[in-house]
Order: structure tokens, then C-alpha cells, then sequence
């Protein structure tokens, strides 16, 4: 720990007391370029009046957001200093908008202060300029064939609500579009280390497991045909231990264990763009990946005898035709063809066996394989005049599936708790029977229209509506109309706000699981089964079945936002914003077979749980969201803080196999509570380039406890699931434990060509520490009343990694 302070110490020392090598412009370009628009006018004695600069607030806090977006890729050193195909991308990207916004300034100015900025460009340069460019200026100024802005969160593109992730994450994005053959060649070569010698132990774990990994990437891209085609040729090779702990209570006495989880991901990644005419591109990529994933289904209360692997591959190739009809109108056109598959194998299949939240033994019992075809279509016409911006478009997505899963048909036994299964009285007994194979296609539609206008030169009013179909449902009345607009309130003040409604697609899975019908696939439970042979004692319940609701909906989400953006003088950037999300029909399951609370007795004694997926949930989300961002001398930093309040009526997500089955089935608002998420939320983050080419990245995250809650760890009322609350407790009553850590990333820099005024090769060296001062990070603890951990945590999130690697690049 002393050693941490002291290098932290002499980090604040050096960044204090020196100055930067090579400054990189701590600014964004175009609050550098309204200075020089603005000194100019003041000098030539014609300064823009009150109402002119609130005129083009709006204009430049659109034109900032989304150069903010490209030159943020410049301050990024959580990889060593900027440098490569990507940086150049940035840089050429905002020389394109800083160009277009110098454009579009005289259209604000009277006559006398156009002549003076006119002569002004003439006795000055005004051309963007940044050190780290590619020292081949010119191949990088016609790189760039079109930006496409949007910082309308209510986009109609996109069909996402994440209700408990807020709109910011969301709608607005700054897309580059590029020229093939254009730009510099780069190269880019890394290789990154780590074991267990750097790392510390996990508090829950009585040792200390053999720990490796290490990634080797590479990266070339450039012009093979000058003007005509660009290649980029990536690969990566990853191999990890992912640590964890086996924290349970067993019948001989408490087991703890340090464990690995040994994963393999590899990738080969290419693309082309191809310059088929001036106006006319073809981007082409093809993918291939593959993932090998060892011990997974281990730890927490999970024995090692739980063990599987994964295997899976990956293939898809992406076709986009982008075509510049005319000086403000382009066609998008994109085709995508996936193909997945994915291997489950247990090490076991011996009976599983459940002791709530003390133990679980026996084989995993989760064979399982997927093999999937995914096609998708998509069109874009988009528009951009001087007063109005127009997207029209349709998304369409074709999925086909051959899933084969024999999960639990070898049975499983739960104990309420330790004392039951020393005795031999299981709670009860599942098996999954009989036909492992399903098939199933998917096809899903929408179309949209969006038109954004300017008003004025101080409102932009958003106007679209999005329309969404899919198979295997009946549901078609899916139709999303959505407002926003920005309001400059004055010089550097913008009022952000809209309403809308986010259609969601009945998820694929949820309809896949019609396989579980009954007749091909079911489930026997018994009751207070007979031990180890289930079929000795006890109560044989009818077949359970799941269903899916013939008249299930896709979900919607009305959504309100409002926010004020501010930027204050040096550098400095506020965002103040506030969300309502709804979330309408969101699918959730319900046993309608459930025994009725009168009688205990089924309502179809015929038939055991009939598990049915329908549209009956609801919940709403209070997001409350303060941003700040400044750059000043040799940092950046940025800081935000999340207030999330979220309710719903919807089932605890830690329902067994990923089916949520509320307490009560008559009587839903039981269910009706806090939601899983933190109430409160801290990231921040500061990005530094010191003296002598040492850059340094610090972010710190801090987050208040997740709730989650009390259960019996019994059957009470009889319907064939162990999930029942004591009376009078609500769902998510209890808080778990705060989050806080710190990460440190360090990297140097050694240009490798030493000529003066040169950005040639460069070889880094840098190490990545997180959770750098080894914070205990407690997970939930166990809410089930008779579990040996009850309301005490039994798992840790990892404690202090370090990474060391390299990287060259050109």
C-alpha cells in the first residue's frame, strides 16, 4: 500500500511541477474555432451582437457534442498515447466538421463581419491542425465522404428502451463514413501478461489457484489501391482464468475454494472499403470467431463437480453499400449474415443436488446445442437540407434455430436446508423429459421516418414514428411515435428534452419456449420424494408444461427526458438531466394452473404447473443523471453521478433455470418492489499525459449496495416452487453491501524514429492495475432464511489484478 501512495505521490508531483512533452490541444476544435471567429470580429470593432450569439448557441453546442464524441478517441491513454488508424479517423473526422462549421458561420453574420472574417482568413491560418496527425496531412484530407450527426436521443433508428439504463446511452451517436483508398498506413501490434504472482487472493477463497493469461492482437490496415480500397486485417488471441470462489456449507463441514475458469477467445476480423465511384462506396467485412469456455457453472455455492465447457464459433459477413445520390441526399443499404453455433457438455450427469444457499452438487446436466442462421436487411435514406434532416428507412431480421438440450434429464433434488438432506427428506424431486430437439424461425420487421427541423436558429423540433412486427405472435398495432427537440436558452446554454414510446420484440427465447409443451418435452415434479430413489415415496404431480399466451404483446415503453447542457469557460462541460421510463407489458410468467389459495388445490387437477409467458408486467425508472467534463493543460477528466430509483412488479431475476415465477400467482402485486439496481451510482475518470511520455489513466467507480431479498427457502403455499417470502416481507427489502475502486493504467511511450518534428513508430509499455488498493468487494448476501449465510455475503468480486504488456505501433 505504501508503495501505491508513493508512486501516486510522485505522478501528482511530476503533473504539477513539469510540463507536457509534444502538447496535444487540450481543446475541442470548434469552441477553438468560435474564439477565433469571435476575437476576429472583436478586433475588426463588428462583434457579434447579444442575439446573434444566441442565435448559433444551438448550432455550436450540436457541432461540439459531436466532435466531442471524435476527439474524445484523442485523449483516450488507457492504451498508451493516441496514435494508429483510429486516431487518424478522429483527427481527419473533426478537420471535416471544423470545415463545415466555418462554412456555415457567415450565414449568421451582418455584411460588415463577414468581410471582417473573410479578411481575416486571408492574413491567418484557420486550418485544424493537431501534432500527433499523420505527418501525410494531405492523404488524410479527402478521407472522410460524410458525418452523420445525431444528438436526438429519441431516434427513431433505434428501437432500444433499457429502462433501467436511461436514454443517454442511447439514439444519439456521431457516425464517419470514409473514402476507400485514402489515409495512412498503420500498424498496430500488442501483447499483454498476467499470473498470480502480481494478483492478490480473493478474501473467500482459503487458496490461492495457478492464474495466467495473456492476449496477443495485431491490427494492419491502409490503401492497397490508391483512391479505390482500404484493408484493415485484425486479429485477437485471448486466453484467460477467470478467478472465482466456491463458498459453501456442505454436510462434512464448510467448503471454501479458489477456482479458474479457463477461457480461449480468438478472432479474425476483415474489412475493405472499396471506392466504386466518387459518390458510390462498398465497405465489406467478414468475421470469424471462436470461444472455449472451461469450468463454467462453478462457484458461489457450486461444487466443483458442477464443471461444463462451451464451445462456440461465429461466422458473418457485413455488406454495406453507401451511395451519395446528390450533395444532401445518400442511400445506406446493409445486409448481415451470421451464422452461430454453440456446444454445451457437462463433465457430469449425475443428479443434481440443491441445498438453498448452502451447497449444490451432482452433474450439471446442461447438454445443450445451438446452431443458428441470422440474416438482417437494412435501408436507409437520409436527407440533410439547411433546414431539415430526414430518415427514412426499414430493418428487417430473419432467425433460424436448431436447438437440441437435454438440461435436468437426470433429475434434481432440493433441500430446504442442511439439517433436511443429512436426514434424507428432500422438498422435491424434477425431470425433464423427453424429445431434445426444436426448431423454430423468427422473422422480424420495422419501418420508419423521422424529420428533424430547424425552426429556428435557436429550436430544432424532431418529429418520427416507428412501426415493429414480428412472427410467432398476433400482435400488430405496434406503432411509435416520438418527439424531441433543443432549445438554445442562450450563449452556451441548451434545453435537451422529447417523448416517446420504444416498441420491444417478444424476445426469441421467451417464444422458444413452447419446446417445454407437454407432450414432446415436459417436467415431473414429486413432492417429499423418496431418497436417493425419487419414485419411492412422495406425491407424483401431473406433467408441468409452459406456454406461451396466444394473445402475448410485444412490451412498450413511454419515456420522458429533459436536460440542460452548459458549457462554462476553461473547458469546462455540465449535463443536468432527468428520465421517466414506463415500461408496459413487459413478458413475464405466471403458473395458471397455480393452486388456488382457498383450497390448496389445482384449478385443473389433471395437470401439474402449466408455466404461461404474457404480457402483464409493469415498471417505472426515476434516472436523475449530473455530468461534467473539463480538459485543462496536460488532463481531461470526467465525472458523472446516477440517482436511479426503479420499481416493478416483475419476478426475481434469480429464479431458477432463468424462469421468474412470483410468489403469488392470483395475486401479482405482491410482486411489486424495488428493482435489483443500485439507488446511487459515481464514475469519474482522469486521462493525463505527464512529462516524458508517461501517460496515465485513473478511473474510479463507486456504487451504493444492490437490494435483493428475504425467502423461507420452502414451498409454504404449495405450488411447487421454493420461493416464498415470510409474511409481511416485500420484495428487494434488504441492501447489500457499497462498491468503491480504483484503476490505474500506466504507459510509456519510446518513439522509435527520433527525427524532429515526426510521428513514426512508437513502442509502449504499460501496466494496468485494478481495484489497485485490493478493496474487499463483498457480492449480495444470501436472502433464503435457512441458508448457513444467511444475510451475510458468500462470494467477493475479484481483488487487485495487474497487467503488464507492450504494444508497437506505426
Amino acid at each position: 500500500m505504501q508503495l501505491f501512495r508513493l508512486g501516486f505521490i510522485c505522478i501528482c508531483y511530476l503533473c504539477l511541477t513539469g510540463s507536457a512533452f509534444g502538447q496535444l490541444t487540450a481543446r475541442n476544435p470548434v469552441d477553438e474555432l468560435k474564439d477565433q471567429v469571435t476575437q476576429a470580429l472583436i478586433d475588426a470593432e463588428v462583434p457579434f451582437s447579444p442575439d446573434q450569439e444566441r442565435d448559433f448557441a444551438l448550432l455550436i453546442e450540436e457541432e461540439r457534442q459531436a466532435a466531442e464524441n471524435l476527439f474524445g478517441e484523442t485523449w483516450d491513454f488507457s492504451q498508451g498515447p493516441p496514435q494508429g488508424e483510429e486516431s487518424d479517423q478522429a483527427l481527419a473526422g473533426i478537420r471535416w466538421m471544423y470545415d463545415a462549421l466555418k462554412d456555415e458561420f457567415p450565414a449568421y453574420m451582418t455584411d460588415a463581419q463577414r468581410s471582417a472574417w473573410e479578411s481575416y482568413q486571408s492574413d491567418h491560418d484557420t486550418t485544424f491542425y493537431v501534432e500527433e496527425a499523420s505527418p501525410d496531412d494531405s492523404a488524410q484530407s479527402g478521407r472522410i465522404q460524410q458525418i452523420r450527426v445525431t444528438n436526438n436521443a429519441f431516434n427513431v433508428e433505434t428501437a432500444t428502451a433499457n429502462g433501467n439504463r436511461g436514454l443517454h446511452e442511447r439514439g444519439a451517436k456521431t457516425e464517419v463514413i470514409e473514402r476507400g483508398g485514402v489515409g495512412a498506413f498503420h500498424g498496430n501490434f500488442a501483447s499483454t501478461f498476467q499470473d498470480e504472482k502480481f494478483n492478490a487472493r480473493n478474501p473467500f477463497a482459503s487458496n490461492k489457484p495457478p492464474y495466467y493469461e495473456r492476449t496477443i492482437a495485431g491490427n494492419i490496415s491502409g490503401p492497397i489501391i490508391q483512391d479505390r480500397l482500404t484493408l484493415s486485417f485484425t486479429v485477437s488471441d485471448n486466453k484467460q482464468e477467470n478467478v472465482g470462489t466456491v463458498q459453501a456449507e456442505t454436510p462434512t463441514g464448510p467448503f471454501s475454494l479458489g477456482i479458474t475458469r479457463p477461457t480461449l477467445n480468438r478472432s479474425y476480423d476483415l474489412k475493405n472499403v472499396l471506392q466504386l465511384a466518387d459518390t458510390h462506396t462498398m465497405n465489406i467485412g467478414l468475421r470469424y470467431a471462436t470461444r472455449d469456455s472451461n469450468n463454467e457453472n462453478v462457484g458461489d455455492f457450486a461444487l466443483p463437480e458442477r464443471a461444463s465447457r462451451t464451445r462456440t464459433q461465429d461466422y458473418e459477413v457485413d455488406l454495406r453499400e453507401i451511395w451519395t445520390l446528390s450533395e444532401r441526399t445518400v442511400h445506406d443499404l446493409r445486409f448481415k449474415w451470421r451464422k452461430d453455433r454453440s456446444e454445451t457438455n457437462p463433465a457430469s450427469n449425475a443428479t443434481t443436488i440443491i441445498v438453498k444457499d448452502a451447497f449444490t452438487g451432482g452433474g450439471a446436466q446442461n447438454k445443450r446445442r445451438v446452431d443458428g442462421n441470422e440474416y438482417e436487411l437494412s435501408n436507409l435514406v437520409y436527407f440533410a437540407g439547411d433546414n431539415l434532416t430526414m430518415r427514412v428507412g426499414f430493418q428487417m431480421l430473419h432467425r433460424r434455430e436448431r436447438l437440441f438440450s437435454e438440461e435436468n434429464f437426470f433429475g434434481e433434488f432440493t433441500f430446504s436446508d442442511l439439517d433436511s438432506f443429512r436426514a434424507g427428506t428432500p422438498l422435491q424431486y424434477r425431470v425433464t423429459c423427453c424429445d431434445p430437439l426444436f426448431k423454430l424461425n423468427h422473422t422480424q420487421a420495422s419501418l420508419f421516418s423521422q424529420n428533424d427541423f430547424r425552426l429556428s436558429n435557436t429550436f430544432t423540433l424532431m418529429l418520427g414514428v416507428r412501426y415493429q412486427i414480428q412472427s410467432n405472435i398476433r400482435d400488430r398495432n405496434n406503432v411509435d411515435p416520438r418527439i424531441g427537440f433543443a432549445y438554445a436558452l442562450g450563449n452556451e446554454t441548451v434545453i435537451r428534452g422529447g417523448f416517446g414510446f420504444f416498441t420491444q420484440r417478444v424476445g426469441f427465447n421467451t417464444i422458444a419456449n413452447n419446446r417445454l409443451d407437454g407432450n414432446r418435452v415436459y417436467e415431473i415434479q414429486i413432492d417429499n420424494p423418496g431418497w436417493p430413489d425419487p419414485f419411492a415415496s412422495g406425491s407424483i404431480r401431473p406433467r408441468a408444461r409452459r406456454q406461451v399466451d396466444p394473445e402475448i404483446k410485444m412490451p412498450y415503453y413511454p419515456v420522458g427526458q429533459i436536460s440542460v447542457e452548459r458549457s462554462l469557460p476553461n473547458n469546462l462541460f455540465v449535463t443536468l438531466g432527468y428520465e421517466f421510463v414506463r415500461a408496459i407489458r413487459p413478458t413475464r410468467t405466471r403458473d395458471i394452473n397455480a393452486p388456488l389459495p382457498e383450497t390448496g388445490i389445482r384449478p385443473n387437477p389433471l395437470e401439474g404447473q402449466v408455466l404461461q409467458y404474457q404480457s402483464s408486467g409493469l415498471s417505472t425508472y426515476h434516472h436523475l443523471r449530473a455530468s461534467m467534463r473539463q480538459r485543462f493543460s496536460i488532463f481531461v477528466v470526467t465525472a458523472s453521478y446516477w440517482y436511479m430509483h426503479g420499481q416493478s412488479d416483475q419476478e426475481d431475476r434469480r429464479g431458477r433455470g432463468g424462469v421468474w415465477v412470483p410468489v403469488d400467482s392470483y395475486d401479482l402485486r405482491k410482486e411489486w418492489g424495488n428493482t435489483e439496481d443500485p439507488r446511487h451510482t459515481f464514475n469519474a475518470s482522469v486521462n493525463a499525459r505527464l512529462p516524458l511520455d508517461v501517460y496515465l489513466t485513473t478511473v474510479i467507480e463507486a456504487q451504493s449496495g444492490r437490494f435483493y431479498t428475504i425467502r423461507t427457502g420452502k414451498d409454504d403455499n404449495g405450488d411447487g416452487v421454493s420461493n416464498d417470502r415470510p409474511p409481511g416481507v416485500v420484495k428487494n427489502s434488504e441492501v447489500g453491501p457499497n462498491y468503491f475502486d480504483v484503476g490505474f493504467n500506466f504507459s510509456k511511450a519510446f518513439e522509435l524514429n527520433t527525427a524532429a518534428g515526426s510521428t513514426g513508430p512508437q513502442l509502449n509499455v504499460f501496466a494496468n492495475l485494478s481495484n489497485a488498493f485490493n478493496v474487499q468487494h463483498p457480492g449480495l448476501p444470501s436472502g433464503v432464511v435457512t441458508s448457513p449465510f444467511f444475510m451475510r455475503s458468500f462470494n467477493a468480486t475479484s481483488p487487485r489484478t495487474i497487467e503488464v504488456g507492450m504494444r508497437f505501433q506505426f
